[in-house]
Formats: C-alpha cells, structure tokens, sequence
C-alpha cells in the first residue's frame, strides 16, 4: 500500500487492505448495550416496535455529511415523508418537519440537546440498546428494533422480554434511517447529506486519532478522504440496496461523496429529483 501527500492509495474491494474490524466485539461496548436495555426497557414496553410506525410511499433520508450545506434548503415545501438522522434533525428543522427521526449512539453525546425540539408528533425510531440520553428530552411517540448486530445473548433476550423480533439496523444513522424507510414499505428513497466522507485530509485524520485515512475519488470526480469504518459502511449499504433493489429504489442525491454504485444506487441532483419523483 503506498501514499500520496500522507494518504494511502486504498483499493476497497481488495480484502487485504482492510482491517479486521468484525472478529471483534469490545467487551465494554457489550456492557454498555446490556446496560442501555435495562434501562430503556420501560421505555420500550410502552411504546413497541416498529410495525406501530404508519407505512410510507417514499421517503428522504437526511444524513449528516458536508453536502447538506448545498442542497438541504431544498426540503422546504416537501411532501414527501422526511426521516432525518439525529446530528441533522434541528438543521431539517428550519425547512420542513420531519415524519421520523432514526438515532442509534450507544455512548454517551450531544444527542438530548440534538433532540431537544419540544415537537410531540414526530416519531423517533431508536435500537434498545441506544445511550438512554436519547430519550431524555423527547416529547414525541417512539418506536424500537431489536438489533441483529449486538450478540446472540442480548437478542435473545430482548426478543422473549418485548416479543421484538431481531432485525437490521445498520452501522450508522444514516444507513439506519435507510433500513427504516425500506421497513415502513418505501418502494422510493432520496438521500441528501450522505458522503461518507471528508473534505480535507486532516479531517479525516483527526476522525481516525491520526490512525489512517483513505484518499479516493467521489461521484464528482474529485478527491476526498474517508476512514475504513466508512469504507465498511458503504460496503454494507451496497450490499443492501443490491438485495433489495426489486423493492425499493434509493438515489443518491447528495452531490457529493462516495456512496454511489452503478446500477445499484442511482445519483442525480436533489433539485432534479424533486422534479421528477418527489412533491
């Protein structure tokens, strides 16, 4: 693997390069999901599961990523049903209120003060084994999922305790919000602010503790930077879309970043999009 200007040349197709990140299962973050159910179990007898969660035609997936900067005012006036990540939901805020919000940190973050908006109709979608700050400021119904990638014994358990059968949930809020809007009976998803990715070097870099950082080109052409959990994660998603593409349609309308795959998650601009398929 060679550099370039302190970045390495990364091929993500190649099993080689990559870190084996999914033999291991840190053991303080298995406490911290068994401790995070215990007390979030009152919470999600109260409220269920998804299937209480109404069904949607279509959705919009709004992530976190630097490209929301060009296109997120765009929301304004839409009708199509928006489900915004966390990190993202005051900003979605200001153009459009959302139809759902998906949140999955198991650690402890800024997550009370990102959902602290007083709104009581706006549904929250969480994993059980979410950080219970999550739930601390929230005024609006609430939904759960059991899920598959925790441990055998903690889905188990949550499955005989709640009757929450195990599903996915994904790796981040974004690709959350994705097996969300798929879940709610989504034949058509629009994503904004899903990069995957860094503008600069040293942002990418500093996400890593100065461990590693991958240069590549993004659906524009230029070169970006990213880690290898991202990297995963876009694997991941790919995989999905790629599985499920008889049922749902995703396009990629960030404009930018790395999530982009030909035949399997079509790219055109949010503008376009909302000419086209979405009111």
């Amino acid at each position: 693997m060679s550099t370039l200007n302190g970045a390495r040349e990364f091929d993500p197709y190649s099993r080689r390069h990559r870190k084996e990140l999914d033999d291991v299962i840190d053991i303080r973050l298995r406490s911290q999901w068994f401790e995070n159910y215990e007390i979030n179990k009152h919470l999600i007898k109260k409220w269920g599961d998804i299937t209480h969660v109404p069904i949607i035609e279509k959705a919009i997936i709004v992530g976190a990523g630097w490209s929301l900067d060009w296109n997120i005012h765009l929301l304004e006036g839409c009708k199509t049903p928006v489900i915004s990540t966390d990190k993202s939901l005051k900003r979605v805020m200001k153009y459009v209120k959302p139809f759902a919000v998906c949140a999955l940190n198991t650690g402890e973050t800024d997550i009370a003060e990102w959902l602290d908006i007083g709104e009581t109709d706006i549904w929250l979608i969480a994993p059980v084994t979410a950080h219970p700050d999550t739930f601390k400021n929230w005024k609006g119904p609430m939904a759960f999922v059991n899920p598959q990638n925790t441990c055998p014994d903690l889905v188990s358990l949550v499955q005989a305790e709640t009757g929450i059968i195990p599903t996915m949930r994904g790796c981040n809020a974004g690709y959350f919000s994705l097996i969300t809007a798929f879940t709610l009976n989504a034949k058509m998803t629009a994503m904004l602010g899903m990069n995957y990715c860094y503008k600069t070097e040293k942002e990418a870099l500093s996400a890593t503790c100065d461990d590693h950082c991958v240069k590549m080109r993004d659906i524009n052409g230029k070169f970006v930077f990213t880690a290898l959990d991202w990297l995963d994660a876009r694997r991941e998603m790919l995989n999905f879309c790629l599985d499920i593409a008889d049922e749902m349609r995703v396009v990629n309308c960030s404009e930018g970043g790395i999530i982009y795959e030909q035949g399997v998650i079509d790219a055109m601009t949010f503008d376009l999009w909302r000419q086209y398929d979405g009111p």
